[in-house]
């Protein structure tokens, strides 16, 4: 499948990564990401510009011949009526070129997108987004089963102490390593952007509703047992166990989400993941933990984008020596990496 991408956020970072799809072009609205490489912003090894003129990203695409439009940004353009104009502009422009859309937002947009969908029907193309009030109905049965049939498949949940602390990166980077060493692994993705990056299942639970929210989870984690037999299951969890409830501009759902994924999943052990600059979060995080599901934190993994090389080494020895657990950075401390991934063999 060949992929526009519109807007250069976290998703799209995870997709631009870890997809296996050809990435054709990003367009971000933004001037100062205009003409930078994602290899400069994410050292990755592709060569792929950002644009900030979407006509030239578009034209360039149906050239290419694209097959579909990844659109995100979900806080940016849901909370700006002016960026929602032209994100709507953008979505019938890329319709009109017969590219297949998908929404890979959280927020339910409803009657805000139902134009372009029926703009996407004339024109015989597909508008699909994450936020599938009924996504959950495909895992209910398998719940069920799991109820009965408990999961004996290892489970890892991959938390973290806020968003942007470098979960989802993680999570990928250590199934690629143990694919390598011939492992049979399985992804749950909780973003809206994972099956893009190669999970098996996708759920999104900001759109169920509660008891659906944790039996999509449990029955997803079922299915790919089931189906797909691995030797270990990992789940992504979402932003951090204490995130703010209350960011409504954002449409996050903060720490209810993250409950929810972390209870649901059931993990044997735990991957603790914290931006470098917000490790005061870890040692909380770690109490609750232990006192609501005390299971073992087996590494600390820092997220130090953004930090320089020296302070991210400096804060990934301190926070070892603190809690006696191994910590790394899965760029900066590669055999750091690979000795987690030896435990897990």
């Amino acid at each position: 499948m060949k992929i526009l991408i519109h807007h250069f956020d976290q998703n799209a970072h995870g997709i631009v990564r870890f997809s296996d799809h050809e990435i054709i072009g990003v367009y971000d609205e933004r001037p100062e990401l205009n003409g930078k490489s994602v290899k400069e912003l994410l050292n990755v090894d592709k060569n792929i510009v950002l644009t900030n003129d979407f006509d030239k990203a578009l034209d360039n695409a149906v050239q290419k011949n694209a097959d579909l439009m990844i659109t995100t940004g979900e806080g940016l353009y849901f909370t700006k009526p002016n960026n929602v104009a032209d994100w709507k502009k953008n979505i019938t422009k890329a319709i009109e070129n017969n590219l297949n859309i998908y929404n890979l937002s959280k927020i339910l947009y409803g009657d805000k997108t139902k134009d372009l969908k029926e703009l996407a029907k004339k024109h015989k193309v597909k508008f699909d987004e994450a936020s599938d009030t009924h996504g959950y109905e495909q895992f209910f049965d398998y719940a069920l089963k799991g109820v009965d049939e408990p999961v004996k498949t290892p489970i890892i949940n991959f938390t973290g102490t806020s968003m942007n602390s470098g979960k989802i990166t993680a999570m990928f980077i250590i199934k690629q390593k143990l694919e390598k060493k011939g492992k049979k692994i399985s992804v749950i993705g909780t973003e809206p952007s994972s099956i893009f990056m190669g999970a098996d299942e996708q759920v999104i639970p900001e759109v169920y509703p509660t008891l659906k929210a944790t039996s999509a989870i449990f029955g997803a984690i079922k299915k790919v047992e089931l189906e797909k037999k691995p030797d270990l299951i990992l789940v992504g969890n979402q932003t951090g166990l204490k995130a703010s409830v209350h960011d409504f501009k954002e449409a996050r759902a903060g720490a209810i989400v993250a409950w929810q994924i972390m209870l649901a999943s059931k993990p044997d052990k735990i991957i603790l993941c914290s931006k470098w600059n917000n490790t005061k979060e870890i040692k909380p995080h770690l109490e609750l933990i232990k006192h609501s599901i005390d299971k073992q934190v087996i590494a600390l993994i820092i997220n130090g984008h953004g930090g320089k090389k020296d302070q991210v080494m400096d804060i990934i020895n301190e926070t070892e020596k603190k809690y006696n657990i191994p910590t790394m950075d899965v760029f900066l401390t590669p055999e750091k990496v690979d000795e987690l991934v030896s435990t897990l063999l």
